[in-house]
């Protein structure tokens, strides 16, 4: 039988009690809980938006895939003003990061890229450990690979394209990969690049024509070096992660010291 008082326990409250000196894995916290890991994974997912939207700190802090521990400075003795000036210093360090990682992305050799995108490919639930090269030049390299959720039934063609620092690509790109589907009976591609896809190159992934009519073709996904970025620090790929500690008066300590016996 389980403990009743552990049952009970939200999410938030399970973080607080056993998660904050040292992170836990999301499914070590559901089978606590009693809860399916889906459900926690996704109670935590929500979590992060609500607080995104609401400007304000989730109570939970991601230190690495699957690991989580309970954020002390979401509490409400936190001066909610100084919560603000903290995460906006943060988002310039990140900010800032995030152009040294376009400048280093940018300087890699071809060689350099493949083993990025190959990372990349792990991160999107693809094959990637059954990923084959079937063609390369000095600026791209197509391989064949699979999802992981389909048991690699339906073959994908991945196209990686080294840029230069922030080259624009245009639809004759997303036209090239759709071009190369049917010769290895692929059915979608997937276009990992470090440059940044046009307005008329998204619009060619999504299957508009010239004229602005939706025809029915293959879909490409587009990768480019946004949505790179943002893998690389999801998965804290090519960049390495700080915690900062804030110390701020407790009031009510002090209230309880001034307080008549």
């Amino acid at each position: 039988m389980t403990e009743p008082s552990e049952s009970r326990l939200t999410l938030k409250e399970w973080l607080a009690e056993h998660a904050r000196a040292e992170a836990i894995h999301y499914k070590k916290i559901a089978e606590a809980l009693q809860r399916d890991p889906a459900s926690v994974s996704a109670s935590l997912s929500i979590e992060r938006r609500q607080a995104l939207v609401g400007n304000r700190l989730p109570y939970f802090i991601r230190t690495a895939p699957g690991l989580y521990r309970y954020n002390d400075l979401c509490e409400g003795a936190i001066d909610e003003d100084l919560i603000v000036e903290v995460r906006a210093r943060a988002d310039e360090f990140n900010l800032a990061t995030r152009r040294e990682l376009r400048q280093a992305i940018a300087k890699l050799d071809m060689d350099g890229f493949e083993k990025l995108a190959k990372i990349i490919l792990a991160n999107i639930r693809a094959r990637y450990k059954d990923t084959k090269v079937i063609h390369r030049n000095e600026h791209s390299v197509v391989m064949l690979t699979s999802w992981l959720d389909d048991g690699g039934r339906s073959p994908v063609v991945v196209y990686a394209k080294k840029c230069a620092l922030d080259q624009p690509i245009g639809r004759e790109v997303i036209s090239e990969i759709r071009g190369i589907l049917p010769t290895v009976s692929a059915n979608q591609g997937v276009l990992i690049s470090n440059g940044v896809v046009s307005k008329e190159g998204k619009k060619e992934a999504l299957g508009y024509a010239v004229n602005e009519i939706k025809v029915s073709v293959p879909p490409v996904h587009i990768m480019d070096i946004d949505i790179v970025l943002n893998i690389l620090f999801e998965s804290r790929t090519g960049v390495r992660f700080r915690s900062v500690d804030v110390y701020l008066l407790d009031e009510e300590f002090f209230d309880q010291l001034s307080e008549s016996d």
